[in-house]
């Protein structure tokens, strides 16, 4: 038993000097591989070192701007061929427009929830979205050239001005025309070309326009809406007589209409004076067959406006016209139509401003303002206007009409006069 223990001790032993020794062999080699691999990693560093000196003694190389600028205006250009010069296209093209709310209402009530013998403002008792306008323009070049116009008219007056012949919708082309200008060297015996328009455009007649932030009132005139046209289809060249005097010429499809209704062509022309800073004078006239598949029977119209200011915040404005038309009543008989208005703005300060327009209008054969009944209409309008922000323009409006015939609604019977309130709100941009 004792030699037994003897003998395991001694292997015991034996075992554990031969592990000792095995991992002092094994701590050695381990020793010997990391100096070898710290002695690689000097050498590595040292030869990052001489890399980056060399760096820092060479000086930094630096590239002109006109380099820079030329890479830029070539990449600009290659980008534009490839587009197809729409880039620039867009630059040139101007976009404006404008957004007009209202709200009317009638104090006589009528059932109908019409105002009549009104233009836009159609609707009684209720909040309407007259207009949205969005216009896209490109001027010709001042040197000469060619440019172009288009307004896109959204809402219920677009249904108003939509010429005879087109859907009768809540969007009008109200214009699109090419505008041409002559070049500078070109010459006349005297006077200048100014333009030619070839396409459709507005009137040029009367003293308000189809845009509400460009008139002075809410409510259109009865002139405005039944004694001239709208739009018209053609060309009009444009012509500076000279200083202070200039007029235009045109021929179109007639009144409102995009595609004739006859085979002959009407003509426009007028002449505008300026007097002087203050006062100004404009005769237009119209003449040609207006009636469907009748060449022979005429139209023919004359408006006159005049603009004076007498003081730096008084305007007055007055504005007639007189229509006349073959064959209109009847075979061999014809009928005439013809009204004045008369306009005093005050402008109070930058933002406010007050408005009058007094008016009256024949139609004594039923041909204008309600088809069939012979009348005389008289309106006056008074206006607040308040411009609390630039691109903002609000109206409070009171308009009284009265005819010599029963036209108006009370309720449901028929009167002689009406009586509105209109509110308004123009954000232009």
């Amino acid at each position: 038993m004792y030699q037994r223990g003897i003998v395991a001790i001694s292997f015991i032993y034996f075992i554990m000097l031969y592990s000792v020794s095995a991992f002092a062999d094994g701590k050695d080699e381990l020793i010997e591989k990391l100096i070898k691999r710290v002695d690689g990693l000097e050498s590595k560093v040292e030869a990052l070192n001489k890399k980056l000196s060399i760096y820092e003694k060479s000086p930094a190389e630096t590239i002109p701007d006109e380099v820079i600028q030329k890479k830029v205006d070539d990449l600009l250009a290659k980008r534009e061929s490839i587009e197809g010069g729409l880039v620039k296209a867009l630059k040139d093209i101007s976009l404006s427009g404008f957004v007009d709310t209202s709200y009317t209402y009638n104090f006589r009530g009528p059932d109908s929830r019409t105002n009549t013998a009104r233009v836009f403002d159609t609707e009684a008792n209720n909040f309407n979205l007259q207009a949205a306008e969005l216009v896209f323009e490109k001027l010709p070049p001042d040197s000469g050239g060619a440019g172009f116009r288009t307004d896109l008219y959204f809402g219920q007056d677009a249904e108003v001005i939509t010429p005879a012949g087109s859907t009768r919708d809540q969007f009008d082309l109200e214009q699109a025309y090419i505008s041409l200008k002559p070049p500078l060297n070109f010459n006349l015996p005297f006077g200048n070309w100014q333009w030619i328009k070839i396409g459709k455009f507005v009137t040029m007649h009367g003293a308000e326009v189809i845009e509400a932030k460009d008139n002075w009132n809410f409510t259109r005139s009865l002139l405005f809406g039944y004694a001239i046209p709208f739009t018209h289809t053609g060309i009009r060249a444009g012509y500076q007589i000279f200083d202070g005097l200039s007029g235009y010429l045109g021929i179109n499809n007639g009144w409102d209409n995009v595609k004739d209704n006859n085979k002959t062509k009407s003509v426009e022309g007028a002449l505008a004076w300026a007097a002087s800073d203050k006062l100004s004078f404009n005769l237009a006239g119209m003449y040609g067959p207006e009636q469907a598949s009748n060449d022979h029977s005429q139209r023919g119209l004359i408006d006159f406006l005049t603009t004076y200011k007498p003081f730096d915040k008084w305007t007055l404005m007055l504005n007639a016209d007189y229509g006349h038309e073959e064959d209109v009543v009847a075979a061999g008989k014809d009928g005439a139509w013809s009204g004045v208005a008369g306009y005093l703005r005050y402008d109070t300060n930058s933002w406010m401003s007050l408005i009058s327009r007094t008016e009256f209008m024949s139609d004594r054969q039923g041909l204008r303002i309600v088809s069939g009944t012979n009348q005389d209409v008289w309106e006056q309008t008074l206006t607040l206007e308040l411009r609390p922000y630039k691109d903002l323009i609000t109206r409070l409006e009171y308009r009284h009409d009265e005819s010599s015939s029963d036209i108006f609604i009370n309720n449901q019977k028929a009167v002689g006069r009406q009586d509105t309130i209109g509110l308004e709100a123009i954000y232009s941009f």
